[in-house]
């Protein structure tokens, strides 16, 4: 059985990916939340629960000791977040990171939609800079390179290594998640890789 952490359980993608791995039995979930109370309505049966800020390094300890698997859907200062995520790795058992980005962080997206993200990327560029020190982790990392988010129930997704046309501009919650637990169950699918994934 693996043990599986998500970072920003309580934000609104975060919540696609708890309900998600809920549903897999082999599957030990825990969900790391600064406010539990965002899940008010929300069944977490069987969750483990643990109240702590990202930006704070011993809560990040904490919610990833004795993990297997980080799922993380974080936004705000996240630069911060993943440094804290990166330190925490010498001293807990995760081995596994799957993070959730935007497209074009690295410039891979060409045309008109390109330069669109390519001027966005300018105006956040701790994203970028957060991206890639997960990537650089002693951990296996994912970066999941999403477009427009939506939501959505539609479990087929597509995934595109960087330079690859995509298939759509948008991508829903629930492929997202399926995403991430058909990594869960297969260690090799993305594998220290930068992948873009739309429906």
């Amino acid at each position: 059985m693996k043990k599986v952490v998500i970072f920003g359980a309580a934000g609104h993608t975060g919540k696609y990916l708890t309900r998600k791995m809920q549903s897999i039995t082999d599957i030990e979930l825990s969900v790391f939340v600064r406010n539990p109370q965002k899940f008010e309505g929300m069944d977490l049966s069987g969750v483990n629960v643990i109240q702590g800020d990202v930006l704070k390094l011993e809560d990040v300890k904490r919610a990833m000791d004795g993990q297997d698997v980080l799922l993380c859907s974080l936004d705000g200062n996240v630069l911060p977040m993943a440094k804290n995520i990166a330190a925490a790795l010498k001293e807990t058992s995760v081995k596994r990171i799957i993070w959730i980005t935007g497209m074009g962080i690295h410039r891979e997206i060409k045309g008109i939609h390109g330069v669109i993200l390519n001027q966005l990327a300018k105006k956040m560029p701790e994203y970028i800079t957060a991206a890639d020190t997960i990537a650089a982790s002693s951990a296996v990392t994912t970066l999941l390179r999403c477009p427009g988010i939506r939501d959505g129930e539609g479990e087929t997704y597509s995934l595109t290594h960087e330079g690859e046309k995509l298939r759509c501009w948008t991508v829903d919650c629930a492929a997202i998640a399926q995403c991430m637990a058909d990594m869960i169950a297969d260690e090799t699918l993305g594998a220290n890789e930068s992948l873009g994934i739309t429906n």
